[in-house]
């Protein structure tokens, strides 16, 4: 897979260059065209910058189409210019337009200390070797200006062991402290109460989170896997520079 993404990547970027990056209107019957293959049209279509080749969204899922709907490609659309990944930025653009409906409110908030110059949301799964390894770096995070927002993605669905642990865990008095505690391997009383749970694994699954933990900034960026403090906080440090320059 990897390789054919290489091999996309090569190609599409080598095509930018030689057709200098001219964007087409979106055939109005490009949709109809793709239903046959996909069992539905996509949730969007717009151009790119490789001539007669366009983006379609289906959900959080992008591949990209001819006019005619005859060829299909998978895998990232690469600038090879400035080596970035146009089909990253898309995903960019459509996570941070979602983040900004998050109810922070119903979210598990680790405040920073001090100045906060970083906020990270965090999908986790209290069952997750690397979701505990994490949460123990969250301390370092907060002493070095970052908010971590914790959101719930029992990785086995809604109403699986893990799932009910985490609604212990945002029905408690106490939300920060019943977090540490079930990460710690302790057990908490079970209680019941609304709890954002599924409706968080659920937007989990809208951002394209298939892992634990994933971080995703409130720009977009999405971070998969464990990283320690000190490596995140360059990452977050780099992208604001990106940002203003």
């Amino acid at each position: 897979m990897m390789y054919k993404k290489m091999i996309l990547g090569a190609v599409v970027g080598m095509a930018l260059l030689a057709n200098g990056a001219m964007a087409d209107d979106v055939p109005a019957d490009l949709g109809e065209k793709m239903k046959p293959l996909f069992g539905g049209a996509p949730d969007s279509l717009k151009s790119t910058p490789l001539p007669g080749i366009f983006e379609a969204k289906f959900g959080g899922e992008i591949i990209y189409v001819s006019a005619d709907a005859r060829y299909v490609l998978a895998g990232d659309l690469i600038d090879a210019q400035t080596k970035t990944s146009l089909t990253e930025e898309s995903r960019s653009s459509d996570r941070q337009a979602i983040m900004k409906d998050i109810d922070v409110g119903k979210t598990i908030e680790f405040k920073a200390k001090g100045e906060e110059k970083h906020v990270l949301y965090a999908f986790t799964d209290v069952d997750c070797p690397f979701c505990v390894k994490l949460h123990k770096e969250v301390p370092a995070l907060n002493e070095k200006g970052v908010t971590v927002r914790y959101l719930a993605y029992p990785r086995a669905g809604v109403g699986s062991p893990a799932y009910k642990k985490m609604v212990n865990i945002w029905c408690a008095d106490n939300k920060q402290e019943a977090m540490t505690k079930v990460k710690s391997g302790e057990t908490i009383e079970a209680k019941e109460c609304e709890n954002p749970v599924a409706a968080d694994f659920e937007l989990g699954r809208k951002l394209g989170v298939n892992g634990t933990p994933a971080l995703v900034t409130a720009d977009g960026l999405m971070i998969p896997g464990f990283r320690p403090a000190d490596q995140l906080v360059k990452m977050l440090d780099s992208q604001d520079k990106t940002k203003t320059n």
